[in-house]
C-alpha cells in the first residue's frame, strides 16, 4: 500500500511526485498490526459512537445519567463581539454514545468536586438564574 504525495522545490511551482508508504508518513503507527486487525471488520459490532452529541437539559426537573469521561477544550465565537475563545466542556458516556456539555456551572462543579474519570453521575437541571443554568450533580452507586 503506498500513497503518492507531492514535494516542491522552494520558490518554484515544480511539483514532483514522491511515493511514500503509510509508515513513512505516520511512523508512530504500526501499519502491519492495523492491516491484520482490519481484516474481518464486517463481522464486528459497533461498541461506541465517538461523535459527541451535545447534552442540553432545557426544562427544570430534566435529568441526564452518564459516566464522566473527562474535560475537553471547545472553540467558540462570542455572539456579541465575534471574538474567538476557548472554553472547557465535560464529556460523558451513556448508552454507547459520547455526550458533551460546556455549561460553566456544570463544568466548575465537576472540577470543584474533583470528579474522577469513570464516575457514574446524575445531573439534574434545577433552574435558570439570568443566563446561568443551575444543576445538581449526584453520584450514582
Amino acid at each position: 500500500m503506498s500513497t503518492q504525495t507531492f514535494e516542491t522545490a522552494e520558490n518554484t511551482n515544480d511539483y514532483t511526485p514522491v511515493a511514500h508508504t503509510p509508515a513513512e508518513i505516520i511512523p508512530e503507527v504500526d501499519f502491519t498490526a492495523l492491516l491484520n486487525k482490519s481484516q474481518g471488520l464486517e463481522k464486528l459490532e459497533t461498541v461506541l459512537t465517538l461523535t459527541a452529541e451535545y447534552m442540553e437539559l432545557e426544562k427544570p426537573g430534566e435529568t441526564f445519567r452518564g459516566i464522566f469521561v473527562g474535560f475537553y477544550d471547545m472553540n467558540i465565537t462570542d455572539k456579541t463581539t465575534g471574538e474567538q475563545r476557548i472554553i472547557q466542556g465535560a464529556r460523558f458516556l451513556a448508552n454507547k454514545q459520547v455526550f458533551v456539555n460546556a455549561g460553566v456551572v456544570l463544568v466548575n462543579e465537576l472540577k470543584r468536586g474533583n470528579t474522577a474519570v469513570g464516575t457514574a453521575l446524575e445531573i439534574l437541571y434545577l433552574r435558570k438564574e439570568g443566563n446561568t443554568k443551575i444543576y445538581q450533580i449526584s453520584l450514582l452507586g
